[in-house]
């Protein structure tokens, strides 16, 4: 075994040590691996078609064959609940993969080539970080329209200055150092020296805001949806449900109640996983 190897390795299993004695980090992994399960099978789990109707049944109370009850609609609040994950976590995914692409690249070509290029982009980061992030999202989708691609460019539009902002202080900090400085005197291209060198070493501060942000999307998108903006019928959606479910909060409650009650949840679930991926990736984990 190659020492590189072998320092892998030790690294490695420096990592699962602390990811087990990480108690956020065990309980958001499980609560993510859980939702990200539900949304992968939801047509199998789904005991019944999410868009079958029956105004016959209309709020129906729960029972054998409706576990939660009915919407107005008399469709099956937990087949809309399980079809809704794949469809929050469609759309975070899409947004986070939009976002971290535009966000990192941007960020390390400012910090690392500076002058205009720098000024440019950080003073379009600058005009978007002005307003406040959901009310932001909320002028693009009005803007647009409604739609499930409108709150994938909203949310992508709203989260991609603040992961530009860290990639460009990552660089920032990385740029002087000196395996850095000898690449530059071997004369290595600068996209080779972002792509290779630059990019590994902002993996891990990367990877918690993706996680952390995960949860912010998940909870933007329902706000979109709350406010008729967002995801539209019949393709369900958590905070769609949620808007359905208070025109009969105190005659049948179990529809907000169990959509807000799933909506938090995974929100809680991605948002622990980022703070004990925080603690785990930390600098010093090597010396735990």
């Amino acid at each position: 075994m190659s020492a590189a190897t072998f320092r892998s390795s030790r690294f490695s299993s420096a990592l699962w040590r602390a990811f087990l004695r990480n108690r956020n980090a065990i309980i958001g992994s499980a609560i993510v691996l859980l939702a990200v399960i539900v949304a992968i099978l939801s047509p199998l789990l789904a005991p019944h078609a999410y868009d079958e109707t029956n105004l016959l049944n209309a709020w129906g109370p729960p029972d054998n064959s409706f576990w939660l009850g009915t919407d107005e609609l008399g469709r099956d609040t937990l087949s809309r609940l399980i079809v809704g994950a794949r469809t929050s976590l469609l759309i975070a995914g899409s947004v986070v993969a939009i976002t971290l692409s535009a966000g990192v690249a941007l960020g390390a070509v400012a910090g690392y080539l500076g002058g205009w290029a720098d000024r440019i982009i950080m003073r379009s980061v600058d005009v978007v970080l002005a307003f406040p992030e959901v009310v932001f999202a909320i002028v693009i989708a009005a803007a647009i329209g409604p739609g499930t691609t409108t709150v994938i460019v909203a949310l992508s539009m709203v989260w991609w200055p603040g992961v530009a902002r860290l990639s460009r202080s990552l660089v920032l900090t990385l740029r002087s150092e000196s395996f850095i400085e000898a690449a530059v005197v071997a004369g290595v291209p600068t996209s080779i020296i972002i792509w290779r060198h630059l990019l590994p070493n902002m993996l891990s501060p990367i990877l918690v805001r993706a996680s952390v942000g995960v949860g912010f999307i998940i909870m933007s998108e329902a706000t979109l949806s709350f406010l008729g903006l967002g995801v539209q019928e019949p393709v369900p959606s958590w905070g769609g449900m949620i808007r359905e479910g208070l025109t009969a909060l105190y005659t049948d409650p179990m529809l907000a109640i169990s959509a807000s009650l799933v909506l938090g949840v995974t929100i809680i679930g991605f948002n622990l996983l980022g703070d004990g991926l925080r603690d785990i990736l930390d600098p010093k984990i090597e010396g735990r």
